[in-house]
């Protein structure tokens, strides 16, 4: 049942954030996720890191594949569970906010 209720959880984060694109620019980070996006731009090849919605990290990798892309979005999720200790989905692109790997995680 929890497994359930996880799947939904992050198919409807995922889904707002398809379908939200002019909230996410209105979104303001706060301190916590500023400071965490600030962490992620330390890790290598990360160029960007933007939060486009309370639940949406966009990290800008430069000349990524799509394998290292899914490892930079598995190391943010791991520092999410430590550091943030929030609900959020990482979508990792090449600069065309095409996501080469996206993955989430629920704190729930």
């Amino acid at each position: 049942m929890r497994l359930r209720i996880l799947d939904m959880f992050l198919l409807a984060a995922f889904v707002l954030a398809l379908a939200m694109p002019a909230v996410s620019r209105a979104y303001t980070v706060n301190q916590a996720q500023e400071n965490f996006a600030a962490e992620v731009k330390s890790l290598p090849n990360v160029i960007q890191a933007s939060w486009q919605s309370p639940l949406d990290l966009w990290v800008y990798a430069d000349g990524v594949d799509a394998a290292e892309a899914r490892s930079i979005a598995e190391q943010v999720i791991i520092l999410a569970r430590t550091n943030l200790g929030q609900s959020l989905c990482v979508h990792v692109h090449n600069g065309d906010y095409n996501p080469l790997a996206t993955k989430c995680w629920s704190s729930l």
